[in-house]
C-alpha cells in the first residue's frame, strides 16, 4: 500500500471516530430479514435519536415495535467502545436469550467491517456470546436483568432494552441509578406494556419533568418503508388496543391497555388530529412538546 493510501485511510478513520452517523451509514452492516447483509442506511429519525443519546445522560425512548431501535443501540454501543478508550457498557435485557441476540447484532456489524478498519482499531480480546472486550480498555457486556444486575459496576453507559417488559423493572432501576449518578449514562427504550407499571411511571415522570429522563417518542412510521397501506393492514388484522400499544401514532395511544385507555378517547382523537398520523415524533422539553419529522 502506498503512503498516500495509508494517509487516506487514516483520514477516514478519524472521520469515523468523529462522526458516528457517517460511520454507520458507510461502514456498519446489518442482517436484513429479506435482503441479507446490507449497510445500515441510517434514517433521519435514528440520527435524531443518536444526537439525543449523546447529549443526555438520562434518555427514555418510547417506540413502536420493530422500527430498528435495538439495531441502532447495538451499533451505537460498538462505535463508543471501538473508537473510544475505557468504555464500560452494560446491556440489560428481559432474558438471557434476548441479551445474547442484542450483542449478536453488535458482533455482526463488527465482523463485516473492512479489514483495514479492524486492523487500525483496537484488537479484540474477548468475544463471548454475552461479552466483547477490546485492548483499548473498552468492553460491552450483555446480560439478563436479574436482581441487582449492575450493582457495584462502574459503567459509562447502561442500555435497558424493552424496559416495560423486564420482570424486575423497578429493582433494575434501583441498582443502575447510582451508576448514572457518578457520571454514567442510561439509555432506556421500550414499546409500551400497558399502564400502571414502572416503565409507564418513568415515562409520565419524564414527560412532566418529574424525573431526570429526557423522553422521546417514535411512531410506527419511523420505519420509512411503512406507508399508509401497511398501517391499514394492521388496522384490519389487529384488535384496537393491540394496534395502539404496538404500532402507536402518539405516545398517549401507546399506553392504551385491553380496551381501557389511560387517557380519554376524545383526548386521543384530538391528539391524532394535531399530530398528523404517523408522520412525526416528539420529545418533551420543560413540559412542552417538541416535534420533529420522522
Amino acid at each position: 500500500m502506498s503512503r498516500l493510501d495509508e494517509l487516506k485511510r487514516e483520514v477516514e478513520w478519524r472521520r469515523c471516530k468523529r462522526d458516528e452517523s457517517y460511520f454507520l451509514r458507510n461502514y456498519w452492516s446489518i442482517a436484513h430479514p429479506a435482503h441479507g447483509r446490507i449497510l445500515f442506511g441510517l434514517r433521519d429519525a435514528q440520527e435524531h435519536a443518536l444526537k439525543e443519546w449523546d447529549s443526555e445522560r438520562y434518555s427514555l425512548t418510547l417506540k413502536a415495535r420493530q422500527i430498528g431501535w435495538t439495531t441502532l443501540v447495538a451499533a451505537h454501543q460498538f462505535w463508543l467502545a471501538f473508537f473510544h478508550d475505557d468504555q464500560n457498557i452494560i446491556d440489560l435485557s428481559r432474558t438471557e436469550r434476548e441479551a445474547v441476540l442484542l450483542l449478536r447484532k453488535t458482533k455482526y456489524g463488527f465482523q463485516h467491517l473492512p479489514k483495514w478498519m479492524v486492523d487500525r482499531g483496537p484488537r479484540s480480546l474477548v468475544e463471548h456470546q454475552q461479552r466483547m472486550q477490546f485492548e483499548n480498555g473498552s468492553q460491552i457486556t450483555s446480560m439478563p436483568s436479574a436482581s441487582d444486575p449492575a450493582r457495584g459496576e462502574s459503567a459509562t453507559l447502561i442500555v435497558v432494552d424493552e424496559w416495560a417488559f423486564l420482570p424486575n423493572a423497578e429493582e433494575a432501576w434501583a441498582s443502575i441509578e447510582p451508576v448514572a449518578d457518578v457520571g454514567g449514562r442510561i439509555i432506556g427504550l421500550s414499546t409500551a406494556n400497558g399502564s400502571g407499571n414502572f416503565f409507564h411511571e418513568l415515562w409520565v415522570g419524564a414527560t412532566t419533568a418529574a424525573n431526570k429522563f429526557s423522553p422521546m417518542f417514535f411512531p410506527w412510521s419511523a420505519a420509512e418503508d411503512r406507508g399508509e397501506a401497511w398501517y391499514q393492514e394492521k388496522v384490519d388484522s389487529m384488535l384496537p388496543w393491540q394496534l395502539a400499544q404496538e404500532y402507536p401514532t402518539t405516545a398517549e395511544e401507546a399506553f392504551v391497555k385491553s380496551g381501557n385507555p389511560v387517557f380519554d378517547l376524545d383526548v386521543l382523537d384530538e391528539l391524532a388530529r394535531r399530530v398528523k398520523r404517523g408522520k412525526q415524533g416528539y420529545m418533551w422539553r420543560n413540559g412542552k412538546h417538541v416535534e420533529f419529522r420522522v
